[in-house]
């Protein structure tokens, strides 16, 4: 299957998450993706951790409602909440419930072994980067995929059994990728959650941050997360 065909398998999977901070706004924070069949959504705890407690209750997924025969995509935003008990703050990974999850086209992605992945492997990640201001920009709704390697494969130094705890991907991630599944190319399996990247502020714009080109991401493997699942 082409890359373009294994992209068409997953987009439906994948969602922007934000929150309300009222009636007229919305602040979105991240990505997810769906892991099951009934509304439950991956991610990054960071996500949640940063949120004001006052918005939590806000909390809000974007997620693909309708899809017109020339490609038009429409989307809607639904209720999403953080399952008790299922956040694993050293991991950096979530889980969320979303609500009324019958009414959108959300299709479950298959995660694949960490374990077994290879600096080298071809991968690629799928998310909501800059979604508002895109939106803002009036390009709309635009789900990004980004395509590179596993550059580096790093280790826990601190747990004696030596696990896989980062990915470093050579590929740019920006803001907005947060918690967007890593997929490998061959299996077109989840092997990994896009948490961080490298950028550096500005020296002659305030309060604005910049992505220097240096392809350099991190994602956490999956298999840190399937004790929560």
């Amino acid at each position: 299957m082409s890359l373009s065909g294994k992209i068409k398998k997953v987009k439906n999977s994948i969602i922007a998450i934000g929150f309300k901070p009222n009636p007229q706004q919305i602040t979105i924070v991240g990505s997810g993706f769906a892991i099951s069949d009934d509304g439950k959504i991956l991610s990054s705890a960071h996500l949640y951790n940063q949120l004001k407690p006052e918005n939590i209750p806000n909390l809000i997924g974007m997620v693909i409602e309708k899809e017109e025969k020339d490609g038009l995509t429409h989307y809607k935003w639904l209720p999403l909440k953080l399952i008790e008990g299922k956040k694993n703050d050293k991991n950096d990974v979530a889980l969320f419930q979303l609500e009324e999850y019958e009414s959108a086209l959300l299709n479950k992605i298959n995660l694949g072994d960490s374990e077994n992945v290879e600096v080298g492997d071809e991968v690629y990640f799928i998310g909501f980067p800059y979604a508002a201001q895109l939106i803002n920009d009036r390009f709309g709704v635009t789900l990004i995929v980004n395509k590179g390697i596993i550059s580096n494969i790093k280790r826990d130094g601190i747990d004696p059994s030596h696990k896989k705890n980062w990915f470093i991907v050579d590929a740019i991630s920006n803001p907005g990728n947060s918690g967007c599944p890593l997929i490998k190319l061959d299996t077109n399996k989840v092997i990994g959650i896009m948490a961080i990247s490298f950028r550096t502020k500005s020296r002659t714009v305030d309060n604005l941050d910049i992505r220097e080109p240096m392809h350099i991401a991190g994602a956490r493997p999956i298999n840190l997360a399937k004790p929560l699942l």
